[in-house]
């Protein structure tokens, strides 16, 4: 596209250079991803300043920047406020505006967005609609997965994600919004008929700095411009103080406090669960092969947004009803020996004690916890998953989680100061496939190990490396091929 096209409608301060005759063959703002005659945005604000890569993104082929200063640098600049709302806005344009074609229904919060972006194409593929999926285990395409990087993606590669959903066929799009994508704009220029906020607990401090300010960025997304209306967990603090002061018009959902959309008669088993879905005064039983009141939490709020953006009751229910297992979170693998494996994404403290109160509900004998905490990230959070596991398992195997940048050891003893403050019935062990085999050697009959933190993750980060690793194949390792099962039913994984 020409460029002028591309600018229509920007604010931008001033032009440096004459941009008359550029044509754009692409967007980027990475230097790695640039080819001749690409749009280099420089992005700044954290922590790399994408303005010193100038010299480097015109050296490979960009033919203009985007810049929040003029540079001292042989090349067409567009000088605008904010780099990163403006690249939202270019890439929308680039790809032909999708998202305005497209229906959205997003959700954001700590915990339960994966699972609930799926109950929801569950309801509304039942309706017959055809639905893309956006977020943490990667994009689906009317059914078919394809890899992704983000939970949210940036604009670049969000709007081609679109425009290649919109060609696709694809009328509704379920997606997840990270507290990330919405503090650094990827968002911009994309209104969802419903946003969905499921909860807010510890996680990111390492980027936010504190509670209060996390916080402040998951609410700040439901407002007119990103949302019509929005649908809130009542038993969240900050989903009752977002009832309180939304600018949008609000529906809820909750187990404990009075709300529009609940659940009674709630029976959790082995099997699955069992409920009365009440939907807005509307009764409808429901079982299913979800596991855990944390899953409960996740098909009140799809059964909410679905209702609110047009899907009758029957439809609601038939997708609960048909809701499949998502890979990653809450895989049950029942061994030859009477045991189970449960392997879950839980990686904050909220989510690793939802996960092992649920397993202490199903589990006939002794809980054997494996996890470990991610490196460079939050570190407040680690002492204390330390003494939740703890409190919560009979056992606990402390072990490695993408440790990045940091050393293995140093992350484990800081969850170590956590864990022993609780109990002495813990170990240490940094290499994850052995940890995972120690549990698995000392799991007697009734026994259930739990691995959080990485779910569907095929990798392990190390050194800015990530190399091939999955918690399914470890236990493999052990027992060979299985089927993984959640609830009744055995799929193969």
């Amino acid at each position: 596209m020409k460029l002028t096209e591309l600018l229509v409608g920007l604010e931008s301060e001033k032009v440096v250079g004459d941009i008359g005759k550029i044509q754009v063959k692409g967007l980027a703002n990475d230097t790695r991803n640039i080819k001749k005659g690409f749009l280099y945005f420089c992005l700044s604000g954290y922590s790399v300043d994408g303005h010193g890569f100038a010299e480097e993104a015109v050296g490979q082929g960009a033919v203009a920047l985007v810049v929040e200063r003029v540079l001292e640098v042989d090349c067409p600049q567009i000088l605008v406020k904010n780099s990163r709302i403006a690249m939202a806005e270019i890439a929308a344009a680039f790809n032909g505006r999708p998202a305005e074609k497209l229906k959205f229904i997003t959700v954001t919060g700590t915990n339960g967005k994966t699972s609930t972006t799926y109950f929801i194409s569950s309801i509304l593929e039942s309706a017959g609609k055809s639905v893309g999926v956006i977020g943490t285990t990667g994009n689906v395409i009317n059914g078919i997965k394809q890899s992704g990087t983000l939970t949210t993606p940036d604009p670049i590669e969000l709007h081609a994600l679109l425009k290649k959903m919109l060609e696709s066929g694809v009328e509704v799009v379920a997606m997840e919004a990270s507290a990330h994508a919405i503090t650094l704009n990827k968002l911009h220029g994309i209104q969802a008929d419903v946003a969905i906020l499921t909860n807010i607990t510890q996680d990111h401090l390492d980027f936010y700095g504190s509670m209060e300010k996390y916080a402040e960025a998951k609410l700040s997304y439901f407002t007119p411009a990103y949302a019509k209306t929005c649908v809130v967990n009542v038993d969240d603090e900050y989903g009752r103080k977002l009832l309180a002061g939304a600018g949008i018009p609000v529906y809820t959902y909750g187990l404990e406090n009075p709300a529009g959309v609940f659940a009674v008669n709630c029976m959790f088993s082995t099997g699955g669960t069992d409920y009365f879905l009440n939907l807005f005064d509307e009764l409808i039983n429901i079982n299913t092969k979800m596991l855990g009141k944390f899953n409960l939490y996740n098909a009140l709020a799809a059964a909410a947004a679905c209702k609110v953006f047009g899907a009758a009751p029957e439809t609601v229910a038939k997708g609960l009803r048909e809701m499949e297992p998502v890979e990653g979170r809450f895989n049950v693998i029942n061994l030859p020996n009477k045991t189970s494996v449960i392997i879950d994404y839980a990686h904050t403290p909220d989510s690793l004690s939802n996960i092992l109160g649920a397993v202490r509900g199903i589990c006939k004998g002794r809980i054997i916890s494996v996890f470990g905490c991610g490196g460079n990230r939050d570190s407040i959070k680690r002492p204390t998953m330390g003494k939740i596991s703890c409190a919560l398992a009979d056992f606990t195997v402390i072990t490695s989680d993408n440790p990045r940048f940091e050393e293995p050891e140093e992350i484990i003893a800081q969850v170590e100061q956590g864990a022993k403050q609780v109990s002495e019935n813990y170990i240490c062990i940094t290499d994850r496939v052995e940890a995972i085999a120690y549990g698995l050697k000392n799991l007697q009959p009734g026994d259930c190990m739990v691995l959080s933190g990485k779910g569907s993750e095929d990798y392990m980060d190390v050194m800015g490396v990530k190399r091939r690793y999955s918690d399914f194949e470890a236990v493999e390792k052990q027992y060979g091929k299985f089927p993984f099962s959640e609830g009744v039913d055995a799929a193969e994984r």
